[in-house]
């Protein structure tokens, strides 16, 4: 994959519908450029175009990162994880933990519960736990959605629905299955993107790990975090980046084609006056990641409409 492509991805994971125009004039290329390299990549199946339901929607409000190290073969504990339904994001690493999962609770107390149920699964040796405390760049939840004043309806799920499945369906395909106008379905949209209620972005198929390798970045800092956040989101590669309460103050997850451009933005952050630890892993098999949620579990009406 040419470093053309891993940009277009990059926008497309920030944006899911933007126009191949709007790609073309962002990164300086023509229309049929980005279409014949968009085009194949999402028929494959390589990419996929989805909308995310923000957690807090459903009443989840706590999100947490746990580090696993585990006393011989890993399998055994990533088939008890891939039961919990809080799991949305489980790998095996390779660094100072062995297994590497993110949960989504209704509460500080399920979160706890959850915990100790991982940490007693036969091979555990240890559970690290990280709260997000705020998410700065993510693709599931960029900001925080207006639930409090968001009102949902049938139309409203009929569109979720849809657009989980396809988030570059187009307002005419929108229109006929939902039975609402073509500037309805625009309307309806966009007040769900912009309440921050949904988010539509690129996903990557990360089953064969060939194409990029991904890293997880753990930082400590003494001050504030500013300084460390913007080299991290100085390139594409950037895919994740929270401010956390635990072991670590910043968490990050970045990609990178080669190591060696990787290893320059470690030195990068290392040689930061604000820095005083950095730990790093590789996700060297990525066996969940998830962000469709069961559009059932919205209830209608759930609060008034702004």
């Amino acid at each position: 994959m040419d470093n053309l492509t891993k940009q277009i991805i990059a926008v497309l994971r920030r944006d899911g519908r933007i126009s191949f125009v709007n790609i073309a004039r962002n990164l300086n290329v023509s229309r049929d450029n980005v279409a014949a390299r968009v085009v194949p990549l999402i028929e494959s199946g390589q990419i996929r175009v989805v909308a995310a339901l923000h957690p807090q929607v459903l009443g989840l409000t706590v999100s947490a990162h746990l580090s696993i190290s585990v006393s011989g073969d890993v399998r055994p504990v990533i088939q008890q994880l891939e039961k919990l339904s809080s799991a949305v994001f489980i790998s095996i690493a390779a660094g100072a933990y062995h297994v590497i999962a993110e949960t989504r609770h209704s509460c500080m107390s399920e979160l706890s519960a959850e915990v100790s149920v991982v940490r007693s699964l036969r091979g555990v040796v240890e559970v690290q736990v990280l709260i997000y405390d705020r998410v700065l760049t993510s693709f599931l939840h960029r900001e925080q959605p207006n639930v409090l004043s968001y009102k949902f309806d049938e139309i409203d799920i009929a569109l979720i629905s849809l657009l989980q499945n396809d988030g570059r369906a187009s307002y005419s395909d929108l229109s006929q299955k939902v039975g609402l106008s073509i500037s309805g379905c625009r309307t309806r949209v966009l007040h769900l993107l912009r309440s921050g209620v949904i988010q539509i972005g690129a996903i990557k198929q990360r089953s064969n790990m060939i194409d990029d390798f991904i890293f997880g970045i753990g930082i400590n800092v003494n001050g504030d975090i500013d300084a460390a956040a913007r080299i991290l989101s100085s390139g594409w590669g950037l895919e994740f980046l929270a401010r956390t309460v635990g072991r670590f103050d910043v968490l990050a997850t970045v990609s990178f084609s080669s190591l060696r451009d990787f290893n320059q933005l470690v030195s990068r952050l290392m040689a930061l006056k604000s820095v005083t630890y950095c730990e790093q892993w590789l996700h060297v098999q990525i066996l969940r990641e998830r962000y469709e949620y069961p559009i059932e579990a919205i209830e209608l009406g759930t609060a008034a409409r702004a």
